[in-house]
């Protein structure tokens, strides 16, 4: 889902795991859209065995799979990379 936001948070940089992949359906305006649209989530475990949960589009849930690991880019709530198979282009990077 795009957010109108400005993303103000630090870059994070650390070695994760895929542990769960979730698609979930999402109603922008109750009563007025009747056809959901889906919100797609992955959740990695972090090196420090904390966990964060991205929301990403379609294409890169499809992607990757459950017990991947690699090299995970985030800031904030947004997904810059996952090892070799999400790459994003990024300033700061």
């Amino acid at each position: 889902m795009k957010r109108y936001t400005i993303n103000r948070y630090e870059i994070t940089n650390c070695n994760a795991k895929l542990i769960e992949k979730k698609c979930s359906d999402y109603y922008p305006m109750p009563g007025n859209i009747f056809e959901p649209q889906k919100v797609y989530e992955l959740v990695f475990l972090k090196e420090d065995k904390s966990t964060v949960s991205l929301e990403v589009s379609a294409f890169e849930y499809n992607v990757v799979e459950v017990g991947w690991e690699g090299r995970l880019i985030y800031q904030g709530y947004e997904l810059i990379s996952f090892g070799n198979w999400i790459q994003q282009s990024k300033k700061g990077v």
